[in-house]
């Protein structure tokens, strides 16, 4: 049952929270991020570049064991997902630069990846295949933030509103579903929460995220790019890194680093979203 809501249940909740991005979006967002090339190329630079950099010294300061090491790299190569523009989104961060910044990494990793595995891995022959992460991205983040788009910008009255409304608060119930399906997956996971890897994957997503403030402040960047980059960075696709270690590299046990960070990686994105609910709320009031 875990298994199948793994499988079946999380790629739709994933879907639903980029169908509520796509309602607050209108074509005028994307033409603003197209604007700046300049800010989309250097949070490409932090994310490609910088966060393996991180990585890369963290494996060898610590000395980590190799399956921790090789977890970790893997992980730090993977895309942004989904559930980054989702905790973008519901973090106050900037929508349309998180989904443009995911939509073009995601088309970079499945090159990069296999290539920059070999600097941690040797003899590697792992190759993700492109089609299947292109029809990915298009199925749970394109497709569902296109088909929110043409609502938002067709469809007006009261009604619509209300619904808006309604699927906003329903995604961070969303984003909840798709941590407790991913905890209940993989329970073996828990004996795990207080090892050395576990540091590794919370150091990791801080230290991407400071990362992501520091070049979000070349740009004098408002709260709206701060925290986005701070999130694009910092929140990679453990799905992404899972798949590498059991399907391409058929080595299960190198599942675990990714596995402790999709639980971990939890902690500082509710807490931004958390903060940003508050600041919201204040300003109402």
């Amino acid at each position: 049952m875990a298994q199948a809501m793994l499988t079946i249940g999380l790629p739709i909740a994933l879907a639903w929270m980029m169908f509520c991005v796509g309602i607050t979006l209108s074509l005028t967002d994307f033409k603003r991020v197209a604007e700046y090339p300049g800010k989309i190329a250097a949070g490409l630079t932090a994310q490609l570049v910088g966060l393996p950099l991180i990585a890369y010294i963290l494996i060898h300061v610590f000395a980590l064991p190799e399956v921790v090491a090789v977890g970790l790299w893997i992980l730090a190569l993977a895309p942004g997902g989904a559930s980054s523009n989702a905790i973008s989104h519901l973090a106050g961060g900037d929508s349309a630069l998180s989904i443009t910044m995911t939509a073009v990494s995601s088309l970079i990793i499945p090159f990069s990846l296999p290539l920059m595995l070999s600097l941690v891995l040797s003899d590697v022959s792992a190759v993700i295949p492109v089609k299947t992460a292109i029809l990915q991205l298009i199925a749970v983040t394109l497709l569902p933030v296109t088909i929110g788009m043409l609502l938002n910008h067709f469809v007006k009255g009261e009604g619509f509103t209300r619904f808006s409304v309604l699927a906003g608060k329903s995604a961070l119930w969303a984003l909840f579903f798709t941590v407790a399906v991913t905890l209940a997956a993989n329970t073996a996971v828990f004996s795990q929460l207080f090892s050395v890897a576990s540091v590794m994957v919370l150091l990791l997503c801080l230290l991407g995220m400071g990362l992501g403030v520091a070049v979000s402040k070349l740009f004098s960047g408002d709260r709206k790019l701060t925290r986005t980059f701070a999130i694009e960075v910092g929140i990679q696709n453990a799905g992404t890194a899972i798949f590498v270690a059991v399907v391409q590299l058929q080595q299960p046990e190198l599942a675990l680093t990714p596995l402790l960070y999709g639980v971990l990686m939890n902690i500082p994105a509710v807490i931004l979203i958390v903060l940003n609910k508050r600041r919201q709320d204040s300003v109402t009031a």
